[in-house]
């Protein structure tokens, strides 16, 4: 039985076109709504203006192991009855698309893209000056190959064993060596010559010796420059990896507001931060299946205060698989600890494809918060995995975990208590303490003032969590050769890599065992 799995089906809407091109779309232009999308309606507005949809498929035969790809107007073709009207070669050609290629910047050879840009300003004065080069060229290497040192050194080499009468008609001497670049063609010149800078102190250096990033800047400067086509569709592939942060966000932006439409792919954060939420299409593969999840326009007013995690949080996680979200920043500093902190042999979160992220802001944790991230992440296809708490016990709190296990994968629940509980249960009391005293470099007096009681962790607790200092708590206590991992949270972190996994089948609530403390502490 022959079988076709659809591997990619794209459609893109052109709009604004050429008077020529609509010519070549004669029979295909569709009515073009508000919102940017061709109208089907066949009461549409005669008035409306005129667009073309394109749509690209690639099916995969597996009796032949063959792929097969067809470009086609989806307002002439059917196809689940497998009816194309392919777009023909001439008329995509004259399509407005460019696909930006940053290659080696600012190269004069044949087919480079300052080549290319300057042949499109002013080819002959371009031309002319080539030859000037060439000639120059000529006119130095002669001298050079005339200078006393360099003619020595030649007769030298063609005096060995004869040489220099063996291996020409008539006795060969300096005077009939020359030197040139290759084949001695301007073309052959061309492809020499590399671009250098004047940055700063160092003086004038290669491209190459000036750092990635530069030669990145300038590569896909020439690549827009040669972009900008009146509306026209860009397409760029790993758009940013070898920019900074900065040149990404505002290169993509330049892009956005230049060009009819642009279809970057990306691993940067930064690339995506240039458009708005809703214009991301994040690709996803979860257990062998590929999907791709796009946000809605959320007109909730709630929902909008999550949204802003999408900039401060969501983003940063944009290619991480699964996402774990916390109570607040504070979960988030204490789990990433003990996370880069532990042996080995256990694996960080991040090599489970494991992002965390904090629903509050500030000190403040934000329970009521994860839901609604939660379904935002949903939306945009991460694996959603949440971590709380039980610093309190009532009906409310019942209801909060409900919305929490009605909109994530897994969650992990800490035993009763807060994150800072967390930290110091099952831990012997000396070790608490000696981390405790170092607390008063922070201007604060020893909370637990060498006392080893629970009355004194307790009070430890609630002074980590109301000045902030949970990192700096950890710090001191992994100060200490062999110091030993705090359990619970050690045990949060295995149970967020088991849930990470997508074939996870086991309990949606997950609750983390409650530590004794070592016995004689």
């Amino acid at each position: 039985m022959l079988q076709q799995v659809e591997a990619a089906h794209v459609e893109v809407t052109l709009t604004d076109l050429d008077p020529d091109v609509q010519q070549l779309l004669d029979g295909v232009l569709e009515p073009l709504e508000d919102s940017g999308c061709a109208s089907e309606a066949p009461d549409a507005s005669a008035d409306a203006p005129l667009c073309a949809r394109l749509a690209y498929r690639l099916s995969y035969d597996e009796e032949a192991e063959t792929l097969e790809s067809v470009v086609y107007f989806p307002a002439r073709s059917n196809p689940a009855l497998g009816q194309y009207s392919r777009v023909p070669a001439a008329t995509r050609r004259m399509l407005p698309v460019v696909t930006l290629d940053a290659g080696q910047p600012l190269q004069l050879r044949a087919g480079a893209g300052l080549r290319r840009i300057l042949d499109e300003r002013d080819a002959k004065a371009g031309a002319a000056a080539f030859e000037a080069l060439a000639q120059a060229v000529t006119e130095a290497v002669s001298a050079l190959s005339a200078s006393p040192a360099v003619a020595e050194a030649v007769n030298a080499v063609l005096a060995v064993g004869g040489t220099g009468e063996r291996i020409g008609d008539t006795p060969l001497t300096a005077e009939q060596v020359g030197f040139r670049a290759e084949d001695g063609s301007v073309a052959a010149l061309l492809r020499t010559l590399r671009a250098a800078l004047h940055l700063d102190a160092g003086g004038m250096l290669g491209l190459a010796q000036h750092g990635s990033t530069v030669s990145a800047v300038l590569s896909m400067a020439e690549a827009m420059l040669l972009a900008t086509v009146p509306g026209a569709v860009v397409l760029a592939d790993d758009f940013g990896d070898q920019l900074d942060a900065p040149a990404t966000e505002h290169l993509a932006a330049l892009l956005r507001a230049r060009s009819g439409q642009v279809w970057l792919s990306t691993r940067r954060p930064e690339a995506a931060r240039a458009f708005e939420p809703t214009e991301v299409i994040r690709l996803v593969r979860h257990g062998g299946v590929r999907s791709h999840h796009q946000l809605t326009r959320i007109m909730d007013r709630k929902a909008l205060v999550a949204m802003r995690q999408w900039h401060t949080q969501l983003l940063a996680a944009l290619t991480a698989p699964t996402v774990a979200i916390t109570e607040g920043p504070h979960d988030v500093a204490v789990l990433s600890m003990v996370d880069r902190r532990r042996p080995p042999s256990a694996l960080p979160l991040s090599a489970h494809g494991v992002r965390l992220v904090a629903s509050g802001t500030g000190g403040e944790g934000g329970i009521s918060q994860i839901p609604r991230i939660a379904n935002l992440a949903r939306q945009l296809g991460f694996r959603v995995l949440a971590v709380i708490d039980r610093d309190k016990d009532s009906a409310q709190t019942t209801d909060e975990l409900t919305k929490i296990l009605a909109a994530c994968d897994a969650v992990v629940r800490l035993p009763p208590g807060a994150i800072e509980q967390a930290v110091a249960t099952g831990l012997p009391l000396q070790a608490l303490a000696d981390a405790s005293a170092t607390l008063t470099e922070y201007g604060i007096p020893d909370p637990m003032a060498g006392q080893l009681t629970e009355a004194a962790v307790t009070n430890l607790c609630k002074v980590i969590h109301k000045q902030g200092l949970h990192e700096q708590f950890l710090e001191a206590l992994y100060a200490e050769p062999n110091a030993p991992h705090p359990p619970v949270v050690s045990m949060t972190l295995a149970l967020l890599e088991l849930a990470a996994d997508s074939s996870y089948s086991g309990q949606q609530l997950i609750d983390v065992p409650t530590v004794s403390r070592p016995a004689g502490t």
